[in-house]
């Protein structure tokens, strides 16, 4: 990097993995066989993505920096498996980059086509939206393998009644398996962050994601005011949640209905207890 003039940026959350040790146990838990479809976001040197590209079938390697993409372009331009993609993995709040989505649904209806995988040491800048928008757009991938800063880690498995608590918490275990592998001290990266960062591991439970998509936005909505009951807050959801003609009896009939009284707050709830009241909700507007 010194000798092309190039250096970390803030902006792009560029903390880059200098530990060969850690690079060994993220390639090791990935499990990479050889018809693997991998998705790297945040290329950067390609230390980790050099050992991604020696067993799966495509390896999607995204990154926005312009002077980075290059050096990897030059470092690992023979590796034959491998896809360079230069662009920001996200387009927008909700979008992700179209050039990854276009390469990912050729290769993923593709015959023999294996795992579908994400391995990255992921920017914590973008971490949250990258992660809901993906699952929403693919579902949940088969494993995930993700180095996070270590809030968002504690986010990711916190359980009902933890102040972590947050949609993001319901929408991943809703769909799959989470572990924190290990947690990292500042000094395998570089530059240093001023935060802890965590190895996380998740593995899909291969379920249909569209339940918790449709409950998704229910659950932000009672989110935004966790720490109030959920039956007060049901007087105020808005009628594109079907909220339109929700008098006090019918809110207090569809409350029973899924075993809640409404003094419960949705800090408090279990990922199920949103399914079941989202679906509650939606029958009882298609019944109106």
């Amino acid at each position: 990097m010194s000798e092309r003039g190039l250096a970390p940026n803030k902006r792009f959350g560029q903390n880059f993995l200098i530990e060969p040790r850690i690079l060994d146990i993220i390639v090791r838990l990935a499990d990479l066989a050889p018809n693997d479809i991998v998705l790297e976001v945040g290329t950067g040197m390609g230390t980790l993505t050099r050992r991604l590209a020696e067993d799966p079938s495509l390896l999607l390697s995204v990154e926005v920096d312009s002077g980075l993409y290059i050096l990897s372009r030059d470092l690992l331009g023979n590796c034959e498996k491998l896809r360079l993609i230069h662009g920001d993995i996200m387009e927008g709040k909700t979008r992700l980059n179209s050039e990854v989505c276009e390469r990912l649904d050729q290769a993923l209806v593709a015959p023999n086509s294996g795992d579908f995988k994400v391995v990255s040491n992921l920017p914590y800048n973008i971490s949250t939206p990258f992660l809901t928008t993906l699952i929403l757009r693919y579902g949940m991938p088969d494993r995930l393998v993700l180095m996070l800063q270590k809030e968002l880690a504690d986010n990711l498995v916190a359980q009902p009644g933890s102040k972590d608590y947050s949609p993001l918490s319901i929408l991943v275990q809703t769909l799959a398996d989470v572990r924190v592998d290990r947690i990292l001290g500042r000094e395998v990266f570089w530059p240093r962050p001023k935060v802890e960062s965590a190895l996380v591991v998740i593995e899909s439970h291969r379920i249909d994601p569209e339940p918790i998509a449709r409950a998704l936005p229910l659950v932000r909505f009672l989110f935004g005011e966790r720490r109030k009951s959920i039956g007060g807050l049901l007087k105020r959801l808005p009628p594109t949640m079907g909220g339109a003609s929700l008098d006090e009896e019918e809110r207090a009939r569809l409350l029973g209905s899924v075993d809640l009284t409404g003094k419960e707050r949705a800090e408090e709830l279990p990922p199920e207890a949103f399914l079941a009241l989202e679906r509650a909700i939606a029958n009882s507007s298609w019944e109106r």
